[in-house]
């Protein structure tokens, strides 16, 4: 196996690969990647065993066809350290991968072929086509809310539901939740399925370097979605997600607007003086203004008030300063809405102009 391409052809893709493929070495082979060449273009395929990324990179020259498992890790790093637009040349010689470029030169190990573990596909039962850029932006605006060891593991995954013309995701750790809706051409099915954090967070990464038309299909312990370029099968998290519907407050709402950038600004400083254990902000709202307070035990303070547009009954509510400063990042638009519904009640966090975004904050008693 003989070819070469660019760096800007191989960074990101390897990039994704490297993340999939095995750290720990119970399975040596499972640490490799395994690189193509035929047809004109190249196939690299990572596994864990779990999930299965395969990748196609047409931007290369190929002088022998051929194929190997190498280091992922590796291999990427010593992409990644060449300069932009520099050419890598990559030939198999014996039992080792040659990587060589300006004045550089590398031999890798290699692994056989036949040694490399293919993730079985199974039969999907439920399958659609979507923008993969669009999905993807809703996926980065609600994943951020997923449990990361919770011992009630379904909430450590994402919630992906269909039903007549949508597509909701769902991301909860049982004290904020994501949820956001993707509008469907036609009438779909009832589906719900729980995409590991995992999976949810490498398809985010997928999804941003191809954001183009995939294919998406999954059976109850299986979920695929494909692309022109590549080609991801990951397992699915087996249980019941709760009824999230619960958690969203109601009663009479009090609402407050303003922009993104000077509430950021002031919880940045006032998170330098929350306690570093619970994190808690208090928010003190009266007529078209917002006083934002924290404190810690050595008696330090911080206080700042910003004119917003308020007109609700006078309300303090204390919240986690780390939940709020993400869900405004997470916010795509700089217009930002917070419906209050009373200092015990959770409240929610959206783009005044967007109701197919939302976050839901519990409070914090402080």
């Amino acid at each position: 196996m003989k070819f070469s391409a660019k760096k800007e052809s191989l960074s990101d893709k390897f990039s994704l690969c490297s993340s999939i493929a095995e750290k720990r070495q119970t399975i040596p082979v499972l640490s490799n990647v395994l690189i193509k060449a035929k047809d004109g273009y190249l196939t690299v395929v990572a596994t864990d065993l779990e999930r299965q990324l395969s990748l196609k990179i047409i931007e290369c020259e190929i002088s022998e066809e051929g194929e190997t498992t190498v280091s992922a890790r590796k291999l990427f790093e010593l992409i990644k350290s060449v300069p932009d637009d520099t050419n890598l040349n990559f030939e198999v010689k014996e039992n080792q991968l040659e990587i060589s470029a300006l004045s550089f030169q590398a031999d890798l190990a290699i692994l056989p072929v036949q040694d490399f573990p293919f993730v079985e596909l199974e039969d999907h039962n439920f399958s659609l086509n979507m923008n993969g850029d669009k999905f993807g932006k809703v996926l980065e605006s609600t994943s951020f809310a997923m449990a990361s060891a919770d011992v009630r593991y379904y909430l450590n995954g994402l919630l992906l539901e269909t039903s007549q013309k949508k597509i909701n995701l769902v991301a909860t750790d049982g004290h904020r939740l994501a949820w956001g809706s993707y509008s469907y051409s036609e009438d779909l099915e009832e589906k719900k399925i729980i995409i590991p954090r995992s999976t949810a967070l490498e398809l985010q990464r997928i999804l941003n370097i191809f954001p183009e038309e995939i294919s998406f299909s999954s059976n109850n312990s299986q979920l695929k979605v494909e692309s022109d370029n590549f080609t991801f099968i990951s397992k699915l998290i087996e249980g019941a997600y709760p009824d999230y519907k619960k958690v969203f407050p109601s009663g009479e709402e009090q609402s407050l607007e303003t922009s993104k950038s000077p509430i950021l600004t002031a919880l940045s400083r006032s998170a330098v003086l929350s306690n570093e254990k619970f994190r808690g902000v208090k928010f003190e709202l009266s007529k078209d203004k917002l006083k934002i307070l924290a404190n810690n035990p050595n008696k330090e303070s911080a206080e700042e008030e910003l004119e917003v547009s308020y007109s609700g009954q006078d309300l303090e509510i204390g919240f986690n300063i780390n939940y709020v400063q993400e869900s405004l990042n997470y916010l795509p638009d700089d217009d930002i809405e917070f419906i209050f519904f009373g200092s015990e009640n959770s409240c929610l966090v959206k783009n005044t102009s967007n109701d197919d975004l939302v976050h839901v904050i519990m409070p914090m008693r402080l």
